[in-house]
């Protein structure tokens, strides 16, 4: 039996993978600075994980898996080399999970959760019973996996660091491509474009590269591919093609198309445009599988989003929903979606994520919170590790938007502070948002405990 330790279990990607060995027979142990519910959950299955990093969590490991966020000098990698272990990243582990199944990937600056939870819950709906891993909390898997006994496997492939490119989909999704994690390119937006052409272009020939062609880079893409094509989205050259009907606080209505064909009505119980796009991804998937229309609107039509995506924490008189938005596209999104449901003002908290990111997308951080009322930024949540960068702090953050935004803007360095500002300012019909991928959500569940 392979004795298998993961060093930084509890992340999304990482504690998925755990459970998934875990259920393949594996031994499995972990490692991490902070208890969750996910390292919970791994408790809860019998996985050992134990918090801090020491050498000796190692124990009688034969392997050692860690992520890009576990720096080559952390004492466990260390210890791993020390003994002459195999030491692999995470990525290398999933590429050998997925790589022996037929797999659906999807990659994306935007979307990549719900997108892969959707065709996951389309294929489990139609019986095809597939294994999913996510990057979120989804109810309907009690967890970020699901443990399917088909040879049917979805799940996110990260581009951030170039790992996507290890894995060998039988079907590749492209959600979008914007300029995002580009210390990994060489700080080339050319460098991550071709690596998204070489992730898309290795699908063999009975599969296909699925492209969000609103996406004016992959719109570009989908004519250079020598490999089968499957186009999506509002744009009118879309294969798969959705026009909004309606949308409000409980969802979106759409008719869809496949080319001139009407393929009827799909309503979705998320709100958004961009949830309306993941959904067509995951369309376009089912058509290319031969799942009927019917039955993959019937699937979507239940869909429930991955906890934290527009998550709905109180439903009124003031709604209070969280987000996971850190990137200026999505942030842009979730107030778009906040305007289609809210009476009243939007106040968002924003707790910016990275100073890496943050410094690559200043400027576009600075427009994204035009469609605010009232705007509350704290200080940079970086994962350890991180070095700051000079002169990039949420305070200058803040600052910045308040020039955009004059009168709207506050900061708060810790982001508890915020509940003292905003609990005074909130009005019936007043939408309260926390957005970013850091613990912001907390802020969110605060302020729900004290409007009840």
């Amino acid at each position: 039996m392979r004795r298998v330790h993961f060093i930084g279990i509890g992340g999304y990607s990482m504690s998925g993978l755990a459970l998934w060995l875990k259920h393949q027979g594996y031994q499995v142990t972990g490692s991490d600075m902070n208890p969750s519910s996910r390292t919970e959950r791994l408790i809860e299955a019998g996985i050992p994980v134990r918090f801090g990093h020491m050498a000796e969590n190692l124990g009688t490991a034969d392997e050692v898996v860690y992520n890009t966020d576990v720096r080559e000098d952390n004492v466990e990698r260390q210890e791993a080399l020390r003994r002459g272990l195999v030491v692999h990243h995470r990525s290398e582990v999933l590429a050998e999970v997925l790589n022996h199944k037929r797999a659906i990937t999807v990659s994306g600056t935007h979307g990549k959760t719900t997108t892969t939870t959707m065709i996951g819950t389309l294929l489990t709906h139609a019986g095809w019973d597939p294994s999913v891993l996510v990057g979120g909390e989804v109810q309907a898997f009690g967890g970020n996996v699901r443990v399917g006994s088909s040879d049917w496997a979805v799940a996110e492939a990260d581009e951030s660091d170039g790992t996507f490119l290890r894995y060998h989909p039988e079907i590749a999704v492209a959600t979008n491509v914007e300029p995002e994690h580009l210390e990994h390119y060489q700080e080339s937006f050319e460098s991550l474009i071709a690596a998204f052409h070489q992730y898309l272009s290795a699908v063999p020939p009975h599969g296909a590269a699925v492209l969000g062609v609103d996406n004016p880079i992959l719109a570009d893409m989908a004519g250079s591919l020598s490999v089968p094509t499957i186009t999506y989205g509002f744009a009118s050259h879309a294969l798969v093609r959705g026009a909004i009907a309606s949308q409000d606080a409980s969802g979106t209505v759409m008719d869809v198309y496949y080319g001139e064909t009407p393929l009827g009505r799909m309503s979705l119980r998320v709100p958004g445009q961009h949830n309306a796009q993941n959904a067509l991804a995951a369309l376009g998937v089912a058509l290319h599988l031969k799942i009927s229309p019917q039955t993959a609107f019937e699937a979507l039509g239940e869909f429930q989003n991955a906890n934290r995506r527009f998550q709905i924490l109180t439903p009124g008189p003031v709604l209070v929903v969280d987000d996971y938005a850190h990137h200026p596209t999505e942030i842009k999104a979730t107030l778009e979606a906040c305007r289609q449901v809210t009476r009243g003002r939007v106040v968002v908290l924003f707790q910016p994520q990275r100073y890496v990111r943050t410094a690559h997308l200043w400027d576009q951080f600075i427009e994204a919170f035009d469609a605010a009322d009232i705007v509350v930024l704290t200080e940079i949540y970086s994962p350890p590790g991180e070095r700051s960068i000079p002169g990039v702090t949420g305070q200058a953050l803040a600052e910045a938007v308040q020039q955009r935004l004059p009168g709207h803007v506050h900061f708060v360095p810790d982001m508890f502070d915020a509940v003292e500002l905003v609990m005074p300012l909130l009005k019936p019909g007043d939408t309260f948002l926390t957005m970013g991928a850091g613990p912001v959500y907390k802020v969110g569940e605060r302020v729900s405990q004290l409007l009840a």
